[in-house]
């Protein structure tokens, strides 16, 4: 097997036709079967199905195809690494935000890497924590953001710091928009949850089973959006933490209670595959994240309490 015949695999898988990818490669079309066959050969197994309307990948040609994408994205890292001989950084380097990180983050960190390192194509992921999780998980991300990395396998984590959740509703005006709320005082107001497979709503869960706290579970929602529209037409509070709340803070009639006795908090964490060296492009977007978390943890746009995050190390 060699990066050639898996190019070529790629490009059918691609094109779900052979006749498509030999036109997109520029080779004869016997040729590239004939280069799938000796990978079928080598393999002992078969890759595609013919149909009438071109070709489908097998199961082993879908599993495969994951390999694939991996082996060559990182022969071309390589290259590019190397290439830059440590002095001018270049190459891709994807990064994996969750939302809460996505919306503070993503702007000023592509901003400031094409400025001070523009040979670097920096791709960002934005999606839930847990679809950060999965993508650093398969190999995909360089880099990632995530709450309680300890959750992901095959990853190399920093803790960075602890932010703390606030129990949030529409604010009436009669009380101050933000203070503090004693967790147990949290079940005498009805919730709206994001779906179960969401790190914060588990998290969530895992604190008030550990505290006795039996909390209303009114609603599940799919998303942000809807929750932040059903609690300011005052029908349920949910649990954030202050990322996902500050960017609606100044134009919504929201209140904001940080949760205490105990506080509930979660660790944020960099993360990095553990099964590859770091290019001086990865090492250089890190530099870049961390500076930026210091920034917005330091200004309030992102509270908590650091861990790791002072550690120069990581810079």
């Amino acid at each position: 097997m060699n990066s050639r015949q898996l190019r070529y695999f790629q490009e059918v898988l691609k094109q779900q036709s052979f006749s498509g990818a030999a036109r997109s490669l520029h080779i004869a079309q016997p040729a590239l079967s004939g280069h799938v066959a000796d990978l079928e050969a080598e393999l002992g197994v078969k890759l595609f199905e013919r149909t009438n309307r071109g070709v489908v990948a097998t199961s082993a040609g879908l599993r495969l195809g994951q390999h694939a994408q991996t082996i060559l994205r990182q022969m071309d890292i390589a290259k590019s690494d190397v290439s830059s001989g440590g002095t001018d950084p270049s190459g891709e380097v994807l990064v994996a935000l969750p939302l809460t990180a996505a919306q503070l983050l993503a702007g000023p960190l592509m901003h400031r890497v094409q400025t001070h390192f523009p040979k670097i194509q920096l791709h960002i992921i934005e999606g839930l924590s847990f679809q950060s999780g999965d993508v650093m998980r398969s190999g995909r991300g360089d880099l990632g953001l995530i709450p309680n990395a300890s959750e992901v396998s095959n990853l190399e984590a920093v803790p960075l710091f602890w932010e703390n959740l606030y129990l949030v509703g529409r604010w009436d005006g009669r009380r101050d928009r933000t203070g503090e709320i004693d967790f147990s005082n949290v079940a005498n107001y009805p919730l709206v949850l994001s779906g179960r497979q969401v790190q914060l709503r588990r998290a969530i869960e895992e604190a008030a089973l550990l505290n006795g706290v039996h909390l209303q579970k009114k609603y599940d929602s799919p998303g942000l959006n809807s929750m932040f529209s059903m609690i300011e037409e005052g029908l349920c509070h949910t649990i954030f933490n202050w990322a996902l709340i500050q960017p609606h803070w100044e134009y919504s009639r929201l209140s904001a209670w940080k949760i205490v006795s105990p506080e509930i908090r979660r660790t944020i964490s960099i993360v990095w595959p553990k099964d590859r060296p770091m290019t001086d492009a990865v090492v250089s977007v890190r530099r870049v994240m961390i500076e930026l978390l210091r920034e917005v943890v330091a200004s309030g746009k992102w509270p908590g309490d650091p861990i790791g995050l002072y550690n120069d190390g990581l810079l």
